[in-house]
């Protein structure tokens, strides 16, 4: 940083004091301080669904994942998902540790507060250590209010992505001096480890490539072949995870399999609509209103200096970036907006820099309705999804002695609760069921049902009203047919997110 933004940083820093004091806040300043404090308030917005695996679909099919790739699996092979090796290296190192759900939710929490922390080291180029730290306490509410409370990939990715941006953000005026060093080096590695962690990451990736091209070429005396090897370096290292999961699985014979899994299967899927994605995203934006409106207003209020307004132009084209990447995939779910929070909680810091209460009252307002509405803090329904669980799990696992067990539904990770091995690779239930998915994972799903239920599954866990449309009908008859060999049918009610959803369990299904 040069002395401009140094002197700004203080006179900001000078400024906020009278603040603080008048709103009753005293906030760390310190690194270690900073972490801790972010880090405490992670784990309390999230403890309420601390050891409850079944809180979401996606990352206990992670969880799954990462086990089986401990116990030989391969990863696209013997058990197929769509997203990057990443994210399922992440949760099979946890699963090092321990394979309950504790162990990731945790891992998820310092994945969580670590990001927090580094909006704080980003905020603090423009704003008070006040401003960041309530623009990372926003961060971390609303990772609860979409989805991310627990272990979502977007969790686990937006941290690297925000370690890319810091990088970029502290090296603004070496780029602009024509040179690049190791930080920057590294910031491009985190952002390729994000786009190894979930595709979509790629469209951030390449953004934040093309910002530090532009401004090494603002140089002007730079020799062509030096700006080559310059960008040529940051684009390698920005590849080099992806590159580097290629090499392994060339070498192993399957690069086939990788390639379909990573980019073939993504176009060979049914989608929404476009009038269902419009009504998707116009919700989204409805959600985001309030870091929204709380950048609108850092924009119109911050001063104008040269540092700052190429910081800020930084991250709001950041956040234009990955909305239009948003806007743009087929599907539009709640989780997707989870990239948009950083570059959002990180142009809010200046609202929160204020002077006087309304910054304070801002804050309370949007930690308040985002940790009402995603209903984490609902510690009735917690405990009783606790409990229902237990009963649930309990039941499977003594109606399945010999582990032969197929779920029909949302809850993958319970092969791995009552210690069965998923019948096929398509272990997420609803590649098996959604019609949309029909030849997507590169298999025939018809011939693969037909054959797992010849293998006859003593239990079958059929979840009632299946989340998918259409339905894949002939797997859906197949399934419907095998349940008239079964002896006992026993119907629980289990909580995620969304709140209950009916199960059946089928058991005695291979005795006839």
């Amino acid at each position: 940083m040069n002395a401009e933004t140094t002197a700004m940083k203080a006179q900001r820093s000078t400024d906020a004091a009278p603040s603080l004091l008048h709103a009753g806040i005293a906030l760390p300043t310190g690194y270690l301080a900073q972490f801790l404090l972010l880090l405490t308030v992670a784990a309390l917005f999230r403890f309420p669904v601390f050891g409850e695996w079944n809180y979401d679909v996606d990352d206990q099919f992670y969880a799954l994942v990462g086990q089986r790739m401990l116990d030989g699996a391969t990863l696209y092979v013997d058990i197929w998902d769509r997203k990057g090796p990443v994210l399922y290296l992440i949760y099979a190192a946890v699963a090092l540790i321990s394979r309950g759900p504790l162990a990731w939710q945790l891992a998820a929490t310092l994945f969580a507060a670590a990001g927090a922390f580094g909006i704080t080291r980003i905020a603090e180029l423009w704003t008070s250590p006040r401003g960041a730290l309530m623009a990372a306490i926003g961060y971390l509410a609303m990772l609860n209010r979409f989805e991310g409370a627990t272990g979502q990939a977007q969790v686990f990715y937006n941290t690297l992505m925000i370690a890319a941006a810091w990088a970029i953000a502290t090296r603004i005026d070496l780029l602009r001096a024509g040179r690049i060093d190791k930080r920057l080096i590294a910031g491009m590695i985190c952002g390729g480890l994000a786009i190894a962690t979930k595709q979509s990451a790629a469209f951030e990736s390449f953004f934040f490539g093309l910002f530090c091209a532009t401004l090494l070429a603002t140089k002007g005396r730079t020799k062509p072949l030096r700006f080559v090897a310059q960008v040529a370096s940051l684009a390698l290292c920005g590849a080099l995870p992806i590159l580097l999961t290629a090499l392994w699985y060339w070498q192993a014979g399957h690069f086939d399999a990788l390639w379909h899994a990573l980019v073939t299967s993504n176009f060979t899927r049914a989608y929404d609509t476009s009038g269902e994605r419009i009504q998707r995203l116009a919700a989204m934006i409805g959600l985001l209103g309030f870091p929204i409106a709380f950048a609108a207003l850092t924009l119109s209020t911050l001063p104008r200096t040269r540092t700052t307004r190429l910081l800020i132009a930084f991250h709001a084209m950041w956040f234009a970036v990955a909305f239009l990447a948003v806007a743009a995939f087929p599907n539009i779910y709640l989780h997707y907006a989870l990239p948009l929070l950083a570059p959002l909680c990180v142009l809010s810091a200046g609202f929160f820099d204020r002077p006087g209460r309304i910054a304070v009252i801002g804050l309370a307002a949007l930690v308040a309705v985002n940790l009402f509405y995603s209903g984490v803090l609902d510690l009735p329904a917690r405990a009783r999804a606790r409990l229902d669980m237990q009963a649930f799990e309990a039941y499977v696992h003594a109606v399945t002695p010999s582990r032969r067990l197929l779920v029909w539904g949302s809850p993958s990770f319970l092969y791995a609760r009552i210690g069965a091995a998923p019948p096929d690779p398509l272990a997420f239930p609803r590649h098996l069921y959604d019609g949309a998915e029909a030849g997507a994972s590169g298999t025939d799903e018809v011939a693969l049902v037909h054959d797992l239920l010849a293998a006859r599954p003593e239990t079958v866990v059929v979840q009632e009203d299946l989340l998918a449309w259409p339905l894949n009908q002939a797997n859906v008859r197949q399934v419907s047919a095998y349940l008239h060999n079964c002896r006992t049918a026993r119907a629980f009610a289990i909580e995620d997110h969304r709140g209950p959803v009916a199960q059946t369990v089928y058991s005695g299904c291979s005795s006839h």
